[in-house]
């Protein structure tokens, strides 16, 4: 088990290394969770533009799952592990780059951005079923959990086993979802196949595309705020 905290350790320090000024603006802007606000208003918007009142059942659904990610990972595994983050640990505190002096909590095993992001981003991939979306989607995941690494925040391990534990769960609660989704919505249902299909083609062509696009905007507004709050610190030209 050293060698594997060790190789952890390693390619962390690695990882979080690649710094610039711009990086540090973009990847500070992007972990917070009210940037992504927007987002979250979007999906909302085509879920009930999608499916009506009853989209509060999804709405909920997600709402569950991400509460039940976010209390497995910061409640049970970071107390229960107790495995110090990169910034509280007793060699790497003193070389990992911390952005805005930033530390967080005592303990980061296993990663809560990693886990809720993915958990989100795995739900609504079979649900939606719109391959655009989906690879948005993890995207979106995969840059919420490497900020954390390049923020000093977490290990590589607690990004990767956050990932597989908010995959895991997203999984679980999609086959709850499946057998009560068909009490709320008039969907065939004569076998599984169907009831999945039917639940994609629920959320159309267009609708998911606009959801993905609220992603990309933000992503790029964010890289234009970077460089702007670089100039007016007098960082680049």
């Amino acid at each position: 088990m050293d060698w594997l905290i060790e190789i952890d350790r390693h390619f962390t320090l690695w990882l979080n290394t690649w710094h610039t000024g711009f990086a540090d603006c973009f990847y500070y802007l992007l972990t917070a969770t009210t940037t992504w606000i927007p987002f979250y208003l979007v999906l909302a918007w085509m879920i009930f533009k999608q499916q009506g009142g009853r989209g509060l059942v999804t709405i909920i659904a997600i709402g569950l799952l991400v509460l039940v990610a976010d209390q497995v990972s910061s409640s049970i595994l970071k107390p229960l592990i107790e495995r110090p983050r990169p910034s509280h640990d007793e060699i790497m505190q003193w070389m990992v780059h911390l952005v805005n002096d930033r530390r967080g909590g005592m303990f980061g095993f296993v990663s809560s951005h990693a886990a809720n992001t993915f958990a989100v981003a795995t739900f609504l991939t079979l649900i939606v079923r719109h391959a655009g979306l989906s690879l948005t989607l993890y995207i979106w995941a995969i840059l919420n959990s490497y900020s954390r690494v390049y923020n000093g925040m977490h290990f590589v391990g607690d990004i990767v086993c956050g990932a597989l534990i908010g995959i895991i769960l997203a999984s679980v609660a999609y086959q709850f979802y499946l057998r009560s989704v068909y009490h709320f919505f008039v969907i065939p249902h004569h076998n599984k196949r169907t009831l999945k299909s039917g639940l994609g083609r629920m959320f159309g062509e267009s609708a998911p595309m606009v959801v993905a696009a609220s992603i990309w905007f933000t992503i790029l507004l964010l890289i234009i705020i970077a460089i702007l709050m670089l100039k007016w610190n007098g960082v680049v030209d």
